[in-house]
């Protein structure tokens, strides 16, 4: 098969191509639903976490750190494209640079489409979201893989894993996705 007809059907029908992505395909309930259903660390956990719960996971600590909507945003989408491509563990993502571009730039129409400030979005941004996304990953380990290695790790933050059911986790995520539209569009008006 070629990239060309390399097209996936998503939750709501749409046929979608990772490879050329087309932005008017793309959509928040899609993503929401896709990720709600994919357990974090392909599955060996000691109970189901999702992709999506994990995202919710970034902005809360995000907003308890006192970043701004913008940034909500971003950690919350920082994950959409594995609603199109999966998740693959980091080690071996690394290893596939091919895969990671095509990634980068998933995610990229993703946040043009669903992020109203994307062309606003900064590198502290970015840098924020990445280092919550990895204290998150350390906490992760420790409490639901139960890994050691990741006791010796030092975090500047501590959270409860809930473990929600993937219906509970892809409603939190859409009401989180309009709350941050909100208060991003009221941001606005404000300034």
């Amino acid at each position: 098969m070629s990239k060309e007809n390399a097209y996936v059907m998503t939750y709501t029908g749409k046929m979608f191509n990772p490879f050329y992505p087309d932005e008017n395909l793309i959509c928040v309930e899609d993503i929401a639903h896709a990720l709600s259903m994919q357990c974090r660390y392909n599955g060996h956990m000691n109970k189901f976490y999702s992709v999506a719960e994990h995202s919710i996971d970034v902005v809360l600590v995000l907003r308890m750190l006192g970043l701004s909507p913008r940034t909500q945003l971003l950690g919350l989408l920082h994950d959409a494209s594995e609603a199109y491509l999966s998740d693959i563990p980091a080690p071996i993502k690394q290893c596939f640079p091919e895969y990671k571009k095509l990634e980068d730039t998933l995610s990229m129409v993703i946040y043009n489409k669903l992020h109203p400030l994307c062309g606003e979005l900064s590198v502290n941004d970015f840098y924020y979201v990445n280092i919550v996304d990895k204290e998150i990953a350390i906490l992760e380990s420790r409490k639901l893989m139960r890994v050691a290695d990741w006791n010796n790790r030092e975090t500047s933050f501590n959270i409860t894993f809930h473990c929600r059911e993937s219906n509970e986790a892809k409603e939190m995520y859409l009401r989180l996705y309009r709350t941050l539209l909100e208060e991003i569009i009221y941001e606005q008006t404000r300034n």
